[in-house]
């Protein structure tokens, strides 16, 4: 799904699915569009599905469009909903009304693959029930098996603070949604420092890599927030022990990329 994860079913006979998820601006459409593009090149089935009932302007055109059945706009004008009230109703409006995308899902095959490319709003993978509701049914109607990918920000591990507060939003959508997640640091390129992206992967922890990240800054005399390294490691610590996060690096720019972040979602 949309801001999705590739899902594969190895028992045969069902769609492959995958939402990608995250917060707004972190790159769920642009990866999504490049997996469609990567599909096309080497001859896959790869196909996008916009759950976003308030996108404007889509780099990609739609194989199925959740905006067919509701928007946003509609929401606010009926029911005098915000923007983010209105998108909430929307989502929980599609949640009840499955059948509209069970019946879009069954004209794909079982070679096929659809991302659903999902809304930024982080509650909804955090504390709300409509994407649950909607992960179920997917699962249970549509015999669909799903992967969720959570797309984190690449520049956020320059810093162990916006680290850990990303971790944590992928973490919670872990517990929210009862599928197999892989997370993302999106826009890699973006760090502008190769390097310092190698040896986060290369690290296999996140607590070596905080305390790095820690050491760095005090040799460079930024001021240093005791409190904070503390709740930073037992975050971490917790990250590790129990190997919650796989990170997988992705950037328009390399082609292969594309591979790598499906390979991993499968």
């Amino acid at each position: 799904m949309c801001d999705r994860d590739v899902v594969w079913d190895d028992e045969g006979g069902s769609v492959v699915a995958g939402h990608v998820l995250g917060p707004a601006g972190v790159g769920k459409t642009t990866m999504c569009h490049a997996l469609q593009i990567h599909g096309r090149m080497h001859k896959r089935g790869i196909f996008v599905v916009n759950l976003d009932p308030a996108a404007d302007i889509l780099p990609y055109v739609p194989d199925i469009d959740v905006r067919e059945l509701i928007k946003v706009e509609d929401a606010m004008r009926e029911f005098g909903h915000g923007p983010n009230g209105g998108l909430i109703y929307c989502m929980e409006y599609l949640a009840m009304h499955m059948e509209w995308l069970e019946e879009k899902i069954a004209g794909f095959g079982e070679d096929d693959t659809l991302l659903f490319d999902c809304p930024g709003q982080i509650e909804l993978y955090t504390h709300l029930q409509a994407m649950p509701q909607l992960v179920r049914s997917l699962q249970e109607s549509c015999h669909v098996r799903l992967c969720a990918t959570f797309l984190i920000d690449a520049v956020s591990i320059d810093q162990p603070a916006k680290f850990v507060a990303a971790a944590l939003a992928g973490l919670s959508a872990m517990l929210q949604l009862p599928v197999p997640h892989v997370t993302v640091l999106s826009k890699s390129d973006a760090l502008g420092d190769e390097e310092k992206l190698e040896a986060f992967l290369d690290e296999g922890s996140a607590v070596l890599f905080v305390r790095n990240q820690n050491e760095i800054r005090d040799a460079e005399g930024r001021t240093a927030n005791a409190s904070h390294d503390r709740l930073h490691a037992a975050i971490c610590g917790v990250l590790d022990d129990h190997a919650m996060l796989s990170f997988v690096p992705f950037t328009v720019k390399d082609e292969d990329c594309a591979a790598h972040v499906l390979a991993h979602a499968s």
